[in-house]
Formats: C-alpha cells, sequence, structure tokens
C-alpha cells in the first residue's frame, strides 16, 4: 500500500477561497497565503466552523460534518401564499458551491476546484465536481489532488461515542497513505447497500447478491489492509518519548483486520464471501453482518487508562496525538501532507500543550487551519499566521503590525 509522494517539495494548501449559499454564508472570499496557517477567531456560532468545512469539502467523503448536502446550503425564504395565511413564508433549499484555488503536493502544480450542488424541492441533491473547469463524474478523482485531516469538538470524548466517528476519523489518515481508499470504501458501502436492501426486500437472486457478495469481499480486505498498513506506520511515532502529547497505544478491532493478521488477503476475501452467504437469512430478518462497515479504534492512554475513561483533556490529548504520529510518520516517507483542520484546537488544552502543537504545526509544509473564540489563544502564532475575525457570518482580515 503506497501513498502517493510529494512532487516538488509543494505545500499542499488553499491560495482562494469562495463560498456560495454554503451554511451562514451568503458569499465569502478568503485569498491566503497557502504557507502558513490559517486562524479564525470569533464568539461562538459566528461562522468559523462553517468556513472548516467549506474546505474539507475540496476532498472526497460528506465533509468534516458528515451533514447531508441539502443541510449544507444556506436556508432561504420565499412568499408563500394560501387560502389560510397570505402572507406565510417556508424556508427553501438553495444551491450551494464552494470553489477555490488550491496547490496540490499529491498531483503537483496549482489547481482550480468547483463543488457543490443544485437542490430543489422535489429532488434529492446531488454534488458535482469541476477540475480546472471540466466537470468530472466521479468524487473520487480529488483524492489525487488534496487530503485533509481534522479534529472537531463532536470528536472531544470521540473514544465514548458511536465507533462509526472513530472509524470514519481513522479512514480519513489511511488516505494520505492510500489515497485509493476513498474510492474503496465508496464501493464497499455501495454494494453492503444494495445487498442489505435485497435481503430486506425479499430477494432470491442467488447470482446477483452473489456478485455484490463478491465485490464485498474484494472491496473490504483492501480497506482492511489498508487500516493494518497504517497502523503499523503510525504506532512507532505513537510511542515515542520525547513527545509532548502522551502515548497512545492503538489496536483496531475488526474481523477483517483481525483475519489478515495470519492468513493471506486471497484466503480473506474467501472467508468473509462465504461468510456473507451463509448471513443472508439472519440479515434478512434484521439481524447485522460484520464487515469493514463494523471496525472500532480502540485506544489507550499511557497511563494504562483506556481511552473511553479519560477526561476530556486526555481524549483531546490523545486524538491530538494520533495526528501527529501520523504527520510525521508522513515525514519519515517523504509523503505528500494533508491540510489540517482544527476546530476550537486550544480548547481542554494546558498553554504548554497548545504552544507545542503551533510549534509542530509552524514546521509542516502543509497549510493549517485553526479556530478559537480567542485571539489571544493563538499568540505564538502572532506574526506567522493569517487572522481573521469572524463575528455574524462576517469576515475580516486582521491588520498586520
Amino acid at each position: 500500500m503506497q501513498g502517493f509522494a510529494a512532487t516538488n517539495n509543494l505545500i499542499a494548501g488553499v491560495r482562494k477561497i469562495r463560498l456560495t449559499n454554503f451554511r451562514c454564508y451568503a458569499s465569502a472570499t478568503l485569498n491566503l497565503d497557502s504557507s502558513v496557517p490559517v486562524v479564525l477567531f470569533g464568539p461562538n456560532g459566528a461562522g468559523k466552523t462553517n468556513l472548516l468545512e467549506a474546505v474539507s469539502y475540496l476532498t472526497p467523503g460528506k465533509g468534516l460534518r458528515n451533514a447531508h448536502l441539502s443541510e449544507v446550503a444556506r436556508r432561504v425564504t420565499v412568499p408563500f401564499a394560501d387560502s389560510e395565511e397570505n402572507n406565510r413564508v417556508i424556508p427553501m433549499p438553495a444551491s450551494w458551491a464552494v470553489a477555490a484555488s488550491v496547490t496540490s503536493s499529491l498531483a503537483g502544480g496549482e489547481y482550480d476546484i468547483g463543488t457543490g450542488c443544485e437542490a430543489t424541492l422535489d429532488s434529492s441533491p446531488r454534488r458535482k465536481l469541476r477540475l480546472n473547469g471540466q466537470d468530472k463524474s466521479s468524487l473520487s478523482e480529488l483524492a489525487g489532488i488534496l487530503s485533509a485531516v481534522w479534529i472537531t469538538p463532536a470528536m472531544d470524548r470521540i473514544f465514548t461515542g458511536e465507533s462509526a466517528l472513530r472509524r470514519r476519523f481513522f479512514d480519513r489518515l489511511v488516505q494520505s497513505f492510500t489515497p485509493s481508499h476513498a474510492g474503496e470504501l465508496a464501493a464497499y458501502a455501495n454494494s453492503y447497500r444494495q445487498w442489505g436492501k435485497l435481503l430486506r426486500e425479499g430477494c432470491a437472486d442467488k447470482h446477483w447478491l452473489s456478485a455484490l457478495e463478491e465485490s464485498m469481499a474484494s472491496h473490504g480486505v483492501a480497506i482492511a489492509a489498508a487500516r493494518n498498513d497504517t497502523l503499523q506506520r503510525i504506532e512507532t511515532f505513537l510511542r515515542e518519548k520525547e513527545s509532548d502529547f502522551p502515548r497512545a497505544y492503538i489496536r483496531l478491532s475488526g474481523f477483517l483486520e483481525d483475519l489478515l493478521q495470519s492468513s493471506p488477503a486471497l484466503t480473506v476475501e474467501d472467508i468473509f464471501r462465504e461468510r456473507l452467504a451463509s448471513s443472508r437469512n439472519l440479515y434478512a430478518d434484521g439481524g447485522s453482518v460484520v464487515g469493514s462497515h463494523q471496525t472500532d479504534l480502540l485506544a489507550c492512554h499511557e497511563n494504562g487508562q483506556s481511552a473511553e475513561l479519560c477526561s476530556t483533556g486526555q481524549q483531546k490529548a490523545l486524538l491530538i496525538a494520533l495526528v501527529l504520529a501520523h504527520i510525521k510518520a508522513i515525514k519519515a516517507e517523504s509523503l505528500a501532507y494533508p491540510i489540517i483542520l482544527f476546530d476550537e484546537a486550544a480548547a481542554h488544552l494546558d498553554g504548554f500543550k497548545r504552544d507545542a502543537l503551533f510549534e509542530v504545526l509552524l514546521s509542516l509544509p502543509a497549510q493549517s487551519w485553526l479556530t478559537g473564540t480567542e485571539e489571544s489563544s493563538f499568540a505564538l502564532l502572532d506574526g506567522k499566521a493569517q487572522f481573521f475575525n469572524i463575528n455574524n457570518s462576517l469576515i475580516s482580515a486582521k491588520e498586520v503590525a
């Protein structure tokens, strides 16, 4: 499993981004220096996270909130008349778009990315993609342009929440080493969804079901192998004694990941395919089936305590330690760096760990985005980053002294 090597030591980042009808923004534009961090500060609810979410849509997937496309669009109202209330208004989904000029260390050079969707009341929204002015049929093409990792407040208690949150977080790390991972996940999810729908609807077409099981087996094993590979790459860096963040011990708990520890991939595919076929009746009756969609990420603090029992601050520090170990592994293999999105980066961190984090981010050949309510929390970055004040969906650049 090989990732893309960095091309010509280019710094991955966004040089310009424009939002149209995105969340709270009717229209907004930021011009940026992709070689330095971006700091967004302002009160809660001002629109900081929405900007980070817009950046996350420049990569494959559903963005940092994992939101439905209709939720992303800015809500507008239109007059609506009926016999009971002539001046009633209703929310109407609006089209939304994110356009950006970026520097890619994956593909090398500069790219123009446009993504968004057109939504109406009588159809499901579908996200579209344009690269350098040309329409593209698949969002997976973004995997060859940019990658991103992020930490959000919703992840502060990641180790006590649902396994899906931990799985999505780890899969985002995997994409830096295996860019095809996003496509494998999408293909597996599509086959699993079709397979489950047929079974729950009573379909008895064995050839159709077998074809879907074949697809789930091949994609599922590829996913599990990439996850195991990423785990091995970052484990060493998680246990470095000189780190300012706690050493972490992690493992993947999954049917396929476990089998691959002792059996070759083709054998695991056969086992998984047979397991799926034997589980048809169980799943049709409302049961569950093992697979890549159930894998979990388990972690332990250096003090021996399971991550789920740690304090919020300890869990946040463990999560950051994971991201930093991932970045060190990328550096060690001269691979392309992802864009880093840290929402409320300083929350639950003491001043020492906060400044240690900022020092690491400043040393990276990749753009990082940081948000917080207080400008003073980012004092170490003063003069070394671009500062923007966000207030009531209005963006103003801080004057450089």
